[in-house]
C-alpha cells in the first residue's frame, strides 16, 4: 500500500495531506524543518522601495510580507504567487494575485508576467534563506531585482519510528530534500524509497544525495501530485 511521508512545514503539510487522503492515498505529516522568521529590523529598509512586481515563493513569505512590508504604496504592484495556498493568503487581504500553471520556480519562470519584465522594472522576490534559484538568476539579468529573505528553515530532529514505513517521500525544496534524505538515512530507511519533488531543479540533487528513485511532479498543486502518484503506482 502506498504511504506518503509529507515533509513540508505547516500549513502546507496539512493541506496537502487532506488532499491526498481525499484522493485515496495514505499519508502522514512530519516536517523535517521548522520556520524561524527574521526580525523586522532586517527587512524594514525594504519598505522604501516600491516594486513593479512582487513574487512570493511560499506561504510563509506571503504572511510576513503582509505583516512587515505591505503598505499603501504597494497597492499598485503586480502580485505573483508560486501556488494556490500562497495566493490565497494574499487574496484574503484584497490583493489581485496571478498564479503559474505549475506551482514551482519553473512554473513562475514560464509565466507571461515574468517573461514580459523589462530592464527598467523593479521586481522583488519574497522568500526564505534557501539560496539562489533559477528565477532569481533569470531576473537578475533582466531587471532591477531585490531578493527579500523573510525567514530561514531550521532542521528538526526527528525520531518518529513510523517514518520508515513510508515508500514515497514528498519534499518541497532543495533544503527539505537534503534534510529528509539525511533523516531517512539516519533512521535506517530503505535506500530504494521514491522521492516526489516539485521540480527538476530539486530532483537534480538526488544523485548527490545517493538516491536514484525520484519523480518530478512538476508542481505542488493537488492535480500535479495526484498525477505523479498515479504514475508511480502504475510504473
Amino acid at each position: 500500500m502506498t504511504k506518503v511521508w509529507i515533509t513540508l512545514t505547516e500549513p502546507s503539510a496539512s493541506r496537502i495531506s487532506a488532499q491526498l487522503a481525499s484522493a485515496g492515498y495514505a499519508n502522514f505529516c512530519e516536517s523535517v524543518t521548522e520556520i524561524e522568521f527574521l526580525s523586522q529590523e532586517l527587512t524594514v529598509s525594504q519598505k522604501a522601495e516600491v516594486p513593479d512586481l512582487c513574487i512570493f515563493l511560499s506561504q510563509h513569505a506571503a504572511r510576513q510580507y503582509l505583516q512587515q512590508i505591505y503598505c499603501e504604496a504597494h497597492k499598485k504592484c503586480k502580485f505573483l504567487a508560486i501556488g494556490p495556498g500562497t495566493a490565497e493568503i494574499l487574496r484574503i487581504s484584497g490583493l489581485y494575485v496571478v498564479e503559474p500553471e505549475h506551482a514551482s520556480s519553473e512554473g513562475l519562470l514560464a509565466c507571461a508576467i515574468v517573461q514580459s519584465v523589462k530592464a527598467d522594472d523593479y521586481v522583488s522576490i519574497f522568500c526564505g534563506e534557501e539560496g539562489r534559484d533559477i528565477l532569481q538568476k533569470y531576473l537578475k539579468k533582466r531587471c532591477y531585482l531585490n531578493v527579500v529573505n523573510l525567514y530561514r528553515r531550521i532542521v528538526r530532529p526527528i525520531k518518529n519510528p513510523r517514518i520508515v514505513d513510508a515508500n514515497i517521500i514528498l519534499v518541497g525544496s532543495t533544503h527539505g530534500f537534503i534534510a529528509a534524505a539525511n533523516t531517512w538515512r539516519r533512521l535506517g530507511g530503505n535506500p530504494s524509497v521514491k522521492f516526489l519533488v516539485p521540480s527538476e531543479r530539486v530532483g537534480a540533487l538526488s544523485l548527490k544525495l545517493g538516491f536514484s528513485e525520484v519523480v518530478n511532479a512538476q508542481g505542488m498543486d493537488t492535480h500535479s501530485l495526484v498525477n505523479a502518484l498515479a504514475r508511480i503506482e502504475n510504473g
